[in-house]
């Protein structure tokens, strides 16, 4: 970049990191954690009716999103990392059964966690993880685990979002996806672009669907079509080159020191696991 950026870095999850991140950052969590600086986003903000669990890790992205647009807080690229998954920009940590995440154990954690100096080097707008290729489309995939109606009835609000109908097929016919699209660096104007998208198709989606209540795993169903649509809008940039300077990065899920022996395996791309549970 042509000159030095404001840089800020943010940590989102109901727990602290499961390491010591040396990367100075700010916590975004739901509830409050004592951390100093912390930003508590409580899902229970959205009013009567909505709970900010549902969205997963995007109920705090909007807040930040609200403290950005709102000019709260001032930055001009972000670090986006979660309680025990971050992007790196160098190689290391452990492989995994899945092939788009490393594990990384705590103290090589820390290490791999990008520095100030690495972040403000780098010149893309934006640097995520691998894309991953599917084998089968984004409807074929979630519907695998997921209840496939939320998933129509999610598509059919995008217009509210500015998808034209072309546009909503090729979301549901995609094969490829980023598993974990909010974990990035980026420059803040297109995290609001992506953010604003995402917002208005949910807002179209709760008005539809706000009667529709799903149990246990599922109930962070807003969360997982919002996963799906981020993913998606990055996915078609680097597929359509009309976002060419889009980095990727390595993408790692840190070890559980409580649960050392469990962190050998990763979640597949139909159940990748969201921030909050």
């Amino acid at each position: 970049m042509a000159a030095l950026s404001t840089l800020r870095a943010f940590c989102i999850g109901h727990v602290p990191p499961v390491f010591a991140p040396t990367l100075p950052f700010t916590m975004l969590t739901p509830r409050p954690l004592g951390l100093p600086g912390e930003i508590v986003l409580a899902d229970q903000r959205f009013g009567p009716g909505i709970h900010g669990a549902a969205l997963a890790e995007y109920s705090q992205l909007f807040g930040l999103q609200d403290l950005l647009e709102a000019g709260d807080l001032v930055a001009d690229r972000l670090y986006l990392f979660q309680y025990r998954k971050f992007i790196g920009l160098r190689e290391g940590g452990l492989p995994a059964t899945a092939p788009w995440v490393r594990i990384a154990p705590p103290a090589q954690a820390r290490a791999l966690l990008p520095t100030e100096a690495e972040l403000h080097a780098v010149a893309m707008p934006v640097v995520v993880g691998s894309m991953f290729a599917l084998g089968s489309s984004v409807a074929q995939n979630y519907a695998r685990v997921h209840v496939i109606d939320d998933l129509v009835t999610f598509a059919a609000c995008l217009g509210a979002a500015g998808f034209d109908a072309a546009a909503v097929r090729r979301f549901a016919s995609f094969q490829g996806l980023l598993p974990s699209p909010a974990l990035c660096l980026v420059d803040t104007p297109l995290f609001l672009a992506h953010l604003r998208t995402l917002r208005a198709a949910w807002a179209a989606f709760n008005r539809g669907g706000a009667d529709v209540k799903r149990e246990g795993y599922q109930m962070r169903v807003a969360g997982y079509l919002l996963e799906r649509l981020h993913s998606h809008l990055l996915c078609q940039g680097l597929a359509d080159g009309t976002q060419p300077h889009v980095g990727l990065g390595h993408r790692y899920v840190v070890m559980d020191p409580a649960a050392p022996a469990t962190q050998s395996r990763a979640p597949s791309p139909a159940t990748e696991e969201l921030a909050i549970p």
